[in-house]
């Protein structure tokens, strides 16, 4: 990781009015950036939540800036100065991040692993497949304002469809129930298990080959035998898909790819 010394580094510093740290809340959020010795300006986004543990930084591949997060108000400024010692680090690994893709006509957009052309048709039909090279999905909306959102309601369906029936199937070998299984928007991880057993799960992942879904479904599936990453946890995975490395080495190499593709702000 690269470290600039604060020296070399200035932070524009934003102003928090009536900033309240409640954890019945969602995290109080503001935006600042920070500039690089080389002049570059860098965007970060300042979030305080009372759930964090210490101040940290890290980067959000969908909305392409970094985010840094502090424990309580009091601490907001030692985490703009701990983005600022890595604004180098920040800098590098946003410029790493793949062009983004909007969900827009004329797109390529992978489904199930298979990069698709995006096509807006006038009117209500349901979202469809043609063949092609390469193939095509169209989805109809009454007005073009509502292609995307169309078209994002089709992906959650698909990835739903396809992990209710992968986490059955695990649930099957590990002799385990889910409580509930949801498909959203997940930035900051593919999936995750709560401790009453609700299995969480980016749509994206449709866009993914099948066995990296397959691959979460088995993950997120053993949390419910071990809500830890220990060795039996591990084990339990392996249960379920003897290849999982094969899933997990994908999404470690392509998963930015994924965050690429975004809804318009």
């Amino acid at each position: 990781m690269s470290v600039l010394r604060l020296s070399c580094v200035k932070a524009r510093f934003v102003r928090f009015f009536g900033m309240r740290v409640d954890s019945r809340v969602k995290p109080a959020q503001t935006q600042t950036e920070i500039e690089t010795i080389d002049g570059r300006r860098v965007p970060v986004r300042l979030i305080v939540n009372p759930r964090a543990r210490h101040v940290s930084v890290r980067i959000d591949p969908t909305r392409r800036e970094a985010i840094a997060t502090a424990p309580s108000q009091r601490q907001l400024k030692r985490a703009v100065q701990f983005a600022a010692e890595r604004a180098g680090w920040i800098a590098h690994e946003l410029g790493r991040l793949p062009k983004g893709v909007l969900l827009a006509p004329g797109a390529l957009v992978p489904l199930r692993g298979v990069k698709h052309e995006l096509v807006y048709e006038h009117g209500r039909a349901l979202p469809r497949v043609e063949a092609g090279e390469p193939p095509r999905l169209i989805a109809g909306a009454p007005d073009a304002a509502l292609f995307e959102p169309r078209l994002l309601r089709y992906f959650k369906d698909q990835a739903r469809t396809d992990l209710i029936d992968r986490v059955a199937h695990h649930a099957v070998t590990l002799g385990v129930k889910p409580a509930r299984i949801q498909v959203k928007e997940l930035r900051s991880r593919w999936g995750s298990c709560s401790v009453d057993g609700v299995l969480s799960f980016s749509w994206r992942l449709i866009l993914a080959p099948p066995f990296v879904l397959d691959y979460l479904a088995a993950h997120e599936t053993a949390h419910l035998k071990e809500m830890n990453h220990s060795r039996r946890f591990w084990a339990h995975v392996r249960r379920c898909m003897p290849d999982y490395e094969r899933g997990r080495d994908w999404l470690h190499e392509h998963g930015t790819a994924l965050h690429a593709v975004a809804m318009a702000r």
